[in-house]
């Protein structure tokens, strides 16, 4: 049901849309640097045992391909060891100087480079990269295969390009009407097939499941995919409750063209209402799968 507090669910909803609708090179809000961290911090015990799963060895150069603020800095960093170097690349300018003035005094500062570049020009001599790590990128490449394919001359023979990203085709909302949950999730996935006849940039927030079958089309061998389970339950984290919330809004945003008024207001509702929001219920669960995919470039 879904009766009262109609006034919140449009505040949020105008909310949403605002926040969202502008965007930077890279497709992320223009404000999205406090989310982002703290969607890191949400996730930093499985984020920790992602990188811990690669095995880098010591001494590696990695590049970290759209690095944005660096949040995955210090975990490289400290895989590779003191004798490890990183070049963090971005199209972002904003990103690179918070990446730069949160590395500023660290332990790692002297791995570390930042640089303003594309993933297809990356300002390394080809053949030299022993890893190029990049996290949440891929959901952005309108053609991921001709991405990483542009990539692979900078690795080493032997060399592994590591992507890890999302796929909401795995989240669930426990304590959510699953029929609105499903219509929200069909008219989102829906809506980012079209989006681009609309002037948005490119998005496929369900590309986790697809990423190994693209950098294998790029020539990519070995390739190893690797999938890890997240769920929380009630009470939430502050920082965890923040990005489902942000999700939330995300799911509905830019007027959500293929649901109803009343979908959108009830979505929002159930998350945001005051008197009444699901992540306050006891039996309250968020589940989702990110995939992080690796291939070998020979």
């Amino acid at each position: 049901m879904c009766s009262i507090r109609i006034e919140v669910g449009r505040k949020r909803q105008k909310m949403a849309v605002n926040n969202v609708v502008y965007v930077n090179e890279g497709g992320l809000p223009l404000n999205a640097v406090d989310w982002l961290e703290k969607h890191h911090q949400s996730k930093a015990q499985e984020r920790l045992q992602m990188i811990h799963d690669l095995s880098l060895k010591q001494g590696s150069l990695v590049v970290d391909a759209g690095c944005g603020p660096g949040l995955w800095t210090p975990l490289l960093a400290q895989a590779i060891g003191a004798e490890g170097h990183i070049i963090g690349i971005d199209i972002d300018t904003e990103s690179l100087i918070t990446a730069q003035s949160r590395s500023n005094g660290s332990w790692y500062r002297q791995q570390v480079l930042y640089k303003r570049a594309t993933l297809e020009q990356i300002p390394l001599e080809h053949g030299g990269a022993d890893i190029i790590f990049s996290a949440n990128v891929s959901q952005y490449l309108e053609d991921p295969v001709a991405a990483f394919a542009a990539m692979a001359p900078y690795l080493k023979r032997g060399g592994r390009l590591v992507i890890k990203d999302i796929d909401f085709g795995t989240m669930r909302f426990g304590g959510v009407d699953p029929m609105l949950q499903a219509r929200v999730f069909q008219a989102r996935e829906r809506w980012e097939r079209d989006r681009c006849a609309h002037d948005y940039a490119f998005e496929d927030s369900w590309i986790g499941s697809k990423l190994a079958g693209y950098l294998r089309a790029a020539g990519f061998e070995d390739v190893e995919e690797k999938t890890y389970r997240i769920v929380r339950q009630c009470p939430l984290p502050e920082d965890y409750r923040f990005y489902i919330q942000g999700i939330v809004e995300w799911f509905v945003c830019e007027n959500a063209p293929y649901l109803s008024h009343h979908d959108v207001t009830c979505w929002l509702q159930c998350f945001f209402d005051t008197a009444y929001s699901v992540l306050d219920v006891a039996d309250f669960t968020c589940e989702e799968t990110e995939f992080v995919v690796s291939g070998v470039w020979s």
